[in-house]
């Protein structure tokens, strides 16, 4: 749908008014470096044409409408309604909007559209958009950080900060500091994305436990970022998960790759960013405990011509891809993932927004 068109059904949807209709956007999260599902580690990543679009007007009064375009359902939430929200989607929604009861929040409709396929996670994107939204029908003025913590609930606040700092045309470098943005220079490439059935794993709680037992040692670190392997190998002993280990070993060592890529951004080359993102590709396998079938279209992509950088990602990979490669690099995931793991992967293909 163009967004003449989104424009248009929200007009169809919602009864006239002379108020201002608000418009934001955010594209899905795409981590090119680094582990952006734990607080404490650094990462580098950039937001994908794929996303929410997100129309919104003030209403008056206090009851706040949201729509998908895709539905003819509401979630209609009244401020004075104290009644616990259902399990779901809605949950969320209303926890949203309760955590910005207290800043003058007026109601509000919404119409949004999400063009992230179901089997990718669409939480991040929404929340954050929606927050935004609300904020600007209610003249809520907030800086990023503010406004990240408010749509994370405070649950991994980094993440929604590198969505709301990310600009077309850049990646967005997050650590402990305010977030920084850096040339992204993908003309001629594109983004293709691989998924397989297998689930990754979660392995925040063991990163966070590494890096716990590094800080007794060292208080004065604030983040991964900051861990040298002199001191991961003085906590060695002390770390008595060594898968966690590993883990933590594995973001050490991607603390050089970020800041090579980091730098080499600053001069727009691109070749450095790719060579780190496969060098990063190639220490998940030896230490992420990387599932078999993602390491299988890992390293299916990462031989095919056209295809300049390959990283797990979401329950599969991300491949960036020479634009007139495209099918041909599908064809060939495709044509190895079936031989050899027995079904065909989803692919997604898409830019940076």
């Amino acid at each position: 749908m163009t967004l003449s068109e989104l424009k248009e059904d929200f007009y169809k949807r919602y009864l006239p008014s002379s108020n201002y209709l608000h418009y934001t956007a955010n594209g899905m999260l795409c981590p090119l470096l680094g582990y952006p599902e734990t607080e404490d580690a650094p990462s580098v990543s950039c937001a994908l044409s794929m996303g929410v679009r997100m129309f919104a007007r003030a209403l008056g009064g206090e009851v706040i409408k949201v729509q998908n375009n895709a539905s003819d359902k509401y979630l209609i939430y009244n401020f004075s309604d104290n009644i616990a929200p259902r399990r779901g989607i809605d949950a969320e929604t209303i926890r949203l909007i309760r955590a910005l009861g207290a800043e003058n929040l007026t109601g509000a409709e919404i119409l949004y559209e999400c063009t992230i396929p179901e089997f990718l996670p669409r939480r991040e994107v929404f929340s954050l958009t929606l927050v935004q939204s609300l904020m600007k029908v209610s003249d809520i003025e907030a800086d990023i950080a503010k406004t990240a913590a408010t749509a994370s609930l405070g649950n991994n606040t980094g993440a929604y900060l590198a969505l709301a700092a990310s600009r077309g045309g850049y990646c967005t470098f997050v650590s402990s500091d305010v977030p920084k943005n850096y040339p992204l220079p993908l003309t001629g490439y594109k983004i293709v994305s691989a998924h397989c059935i297998e689930k990754d794993i979660d392995r925040s709680t063991r990163i966070k436990y590494a890096f716990g037992v590094i800080r007794r040692m060292y208080p004065h670190i604030t983040s991964i970022a900051e861990v040298t392997e002199d001191m991961l190998i003085s906590a060695k002993d002390m770390i008595k998960d060594k898968t966690a280990a590993r883990y933590m070993y594995h973001l050490v060592k991607e603390n050089s790759r970020i800041e090579k890529a980091l730098a080499a951004l600053k001069k727009c080359n691109v070749k450095t960013l790719f060579e780190e993102m496969n060098k990063s590709q190639r220490s998940m396998e030896k230490y992420w405990s990387v599932g078999k079938e993602h390491a299988f279209l890992a390293r299916c992509a990462r031989g095919i011509q056209g295809v300049a950088a390959v990283r797990c990602w979401e329950n599969g990979i991300i491949a960036i891809t020479a634009e007139d490669k495209i099918d041909y690099a599908i064809g060939m995931i495709c044509d190895g993932f079936e031989e050899n793991i027995g079904y065909q992967p989803t692919f997604c293909i898409s830019q940076t927004m």
